[in-house]
């Protein structure tokens, strides 16, 4: 018999059918070790890069996550990607997933990652507006840029998606009992609008522009997809690896 996962219905992970890729890689065991080189990457790059994190420049999402371990009486630099690593094995473990899975699973998820920017790039260029990847990268703060590519997808993922619809999932599917369809497309445009929303005030810098707001509206409900139908693991690799390719072709081309 199928069983509950987040809005669509999974078999049990240690079935014949749980095993096929398909379903390997929306468990969080598997997209833990998908994302841990990005969190290793991000976290090392932005200290040594920047010394520290600069408040002024702290990604939203990380300040987030920031308050959130604060209110339960944890801090530091780098808890963070504590909280991600903490997150991700607890829903593990509550889940009772299996440990072991197949070596290809990683490469995999890699290459489909790669394949899901495509859809982000043509909508990018339909709009013109290359603003999911928001600071601009001249060619000599390529690398500190390329480094903050993985934080953002990585941790706007983790909050916006991950965090976000398990909330609403609980609150509105589980608890309320709301039916099933109508509460999935509301859950993906409610987290698809505060994830292009964070970018403003109060919470972002950037000043409210329609078109920029319309594109991260449409990309968030675009990822909220990628999450709910391949996993955190994929849809964190699809959005770090958009914003690579941006902010390689503005320093490419001079910002």
């Amino acid at each position: 018999m199928a069983a509950k996962h987040e809005i669509t219905l999974f078999p049990p992970p240690d079935s014949v059918v749980g095993q096929r890729y398909y379903y390997v890689t929306q468990r969080p065991w598997p997209s833990l070790l998908f994302v841990l080189p990005m969190l290793i990457v991000f976290e090392a790059g932005s200290y040594l890069c920047d010394g520290g994190r600069d408040p002024s420049t702290q990604l939203v999402a990380t300040f987030l996550i920031d308050k959130m371990t604060k209110f339960f009486g944890a801090s530091g630099f780098f808890f963070p990607a504590m909280a991600t690593v903490a997150i991700l094995l607890a829903i593990h473990i509550v889940g009772k997933h299996p440990w072991r899975f197949d070596i290809y699973v990683l490469p995999g998820m890699l290459g489909e990652s790669i394949i899901w920017v495509v859809p982000l790039l043509v909508l990018d260029r339909l709009l013109q507006q290359a603003v999911l990847a928001a600071r601009l990268a001249a060619q000599d703060a390529w690398l500190s840029e390329m480094v903050w590519s993985f934080g953002a997808g990585l941790y706007e993922e983790l909050v916006f998606r991950l965090i976000c619809i398990t909330i609403m999932v609980i609150v509105l599917i589980d608890i309320l009992k709301l039916p099933r369809k109508p509460s999935a497309l509301f859950i993906m445009l409610s987290s698809a609008v505060l994830f292009a929303a964070q970018h403003h005030p109060p919470l972002g810098v950037e000043p409210f522009q329609t078109d920029k707001f319309l594109f991260r509206t449409i990309a968030g409900i675009y990822l909220a997809s990628l999450y709910i139908f391949r996993g955190f693991g994929i849809a964190a690799g699809c959005h770090s690896f958009y914003n690579v390719i941006v902010v390689t072709i503005r320093a490419v081309g001079g910002g």
